[in-house]
């Protein structure tokens, strides 16, 4: 143990050929001058947008580059720069601790601009202005669901929750405006507990895959603006770690039972898509469990697909039962835009920015992929329907390998997506990277573990503040232009 904590004073990632005191030496490596340096940089991006205030939203191809000054670049690269050097250091649990809660800056970083910069909430978010109204009404005429069709009616948690909030003296401007940074930190903390119970063994992945989620450039489900769709998301990453945790048990009891269906049913007053990404993933959680049989969760597929028939269950009769006409197959959905007319109508540029962050996930994802699988060279592929089976034989598939599968259901969602505007591909892609973060964290820990050398970490930092700072660009563009229709 000690020999491990001299290694992180020794802080290899200054260079070897800086000299430091071995007493300074550990005020700067340890992890609380970390977070301290970390929470600057967070501070200094903040404060350089601040005093930008805009009215309406620009017209302009690089509106984002135009409003954003160099501070805030600074300071987010700075913030990504930190993270990217202590993944080296996730063996000791305060440095895992610090990666968590330098991915909540993170992401709250990546997504404040427009929250902070603009002075009307409906400038960069016109759904807001619906959501604000009926928040509004409650408070000062009491809680009113409306009628059948209506988001408050169908789905009315985020209303609830928004109405309880204002009620208790929040403005409802501050509260639409910052709601999303504390449901970001906490999908973040459960998105840690989720790879933690997927991997108890070994809980820097855990740690990891908080960090490449904290930069996610897509925003079609994890929203910028506090909405049921955003709600949602949440209590997808609540129920489905609860669903994994109750599976593992395997007690079936009330005490055991009640947290998952109360989650379950949260999100099923929280937001429709949503429970339907969870119902998919159950149902190829409970597929990938019963054909690899992995020794962790063995037997227990018939848990997670008896959650996807209740989740189904209970959200038909819900549906049934307060909005019948959304399971009209089409019609509750009508007016969404396909993927090429999205595609289409974004332009070269942010097409190309578009697709640079799920790349790179999946780049990380298949380089570990293939070494689980022993494939070695392009020919080892035409039999990999051969090592599928020899995994299933010998049943030594791991609990990440075996999650990560599992979303092959929610990626036939996704490819159905394209031809099937009211599935929504985009958002799909999202929750398919969800899938594979615990093994996409395992690129990052291999590429990191040990001494590596300086080019191998510089090329690595320069990877990630490219992606960092094209998905900052691509994600408030995307903003941009649903405002300009």
């Amino acid at each position: 143990m000690r020999s491990r904590n001299i290694q992180y004073w020794n802080c290899e990632w200054i260079g070897s050929d800086v000299y430091l005191d071995f007493s300074v030496r550990k005020i700067v490596c340890s992890p609380i001058f970390i977070g301290l340096i970390a929470i600057l940089a967070l501070v200094i991006a903040f404060a350089s947008i601040l005093p930008i205030k805009i009215q309406q939203m620009g017209s302009g191809a690089f509106f984002v580059f135009t409003i954003i000054p160099w501070p805030y670049w600074i300071g987010i690269m700075t913030l990504a720069g930190i993270m990217v050097f202590i993944i080296r250091y996730l063996e000791d649990y305060r440095f895992r601790v610090l990666l968590v809660f330098s991915s909540i800056l993170l992401i709250i970083g990546f997504r404040m601009v427009f929250p902070v910069t603009f002075t009307s909430i409906p400038a960069y978010e016109p759904d807001a202005t619906n959501y604000m109204n009926v928040v509004n009404a409650w408070v000062t005429s009491g809680v009113n669901f409306g009628v059948q069709g209506q988001y408050q009616h169908n789905f009315p948690m985020s209303f609830l929750i928004a109405f309880t909030i204002v009620k208790l003296g929040v403005p409802v401007d501050t509260f639409f405006r910052i709601a999303p940074f504390f449901i970001y930190a906490f999908e973040i903390v459960v998105l840690y507990l989720l790879v933690k119970e997927l991997i108890p063994e070994d809980k820097r992945y855990a740690a990891a895959s908080t960090f490449l989620f904290s930069f996610s450039s897509l925003g079609y489900w994890v929203t910028v603006h506090y909405s049921p769709d955003l709600v949602g998301s949440l209590f997808y990453f609540v129920s489905l770690y609860l669903s994994v945790g109750f599976a593992k048990k395997g007690e079936w009891s009330v005490k055991a039972l009640s947290p998952v269906l109360l989650s379950i049913f949260v999100l099923i007053l929280s937001h429709h898509l949503s429970t339907l990404y969870l119902i998919m993933t159950l149902f190829g959680l409970s597929f990938s469990v019963w054909y690899f049989k992995p020794p962790q969760i063995k037997g227990k597929a018939l848990s997670l697909f008896l959650l996807a028939i209740c989740t189904y269950s209970l959200w038909f009769a819900y549906g049934t039962l307060v909005y019948p006409s959304f399971f009209n197959v089409y019609v509750y959905f009508s007016g969404f835009s396909s993927v090429t007319g999205l595609s289409q109508g974004a332009g070269l540029l942010n097409n190309v920015t578009f697709v640079i962050y799920p790349i790179f996930i999946l780049a990380l994802f298949i380089y570990s992929f293939l070494r689980t699988m022993q494939i070695q060279n392009p020919w080892d592929l035409t039999k990999l329907r051969k090592k599928f089976r020899e995994t299933r034989a010998t049943e030594s598939a791991s609990m990440p390998f075996v999650y990560s599968v599992g979303f092959v259901f929610v990626s036939i969602l996704f490819l159905a997506g394209f031809a099937a505007p009211v599935i929504q591909a985009p958002r799909i892609l999202e929750i398919l990277c969800v899938g594979l973060y615990p093994i996409a964290s395992q690129t990052l820990i291999k590429v990191s573990r040990g001494n590596p050398s300086r080019k191998k970490m510089i090329l690595m930092l320069i990877i990630v503040l490219v992606v960092v700072t094209t998905g900052i660009y691509r994600y408030d563009s995307q903003i941009q232009r649903r405002v300009l229709g």
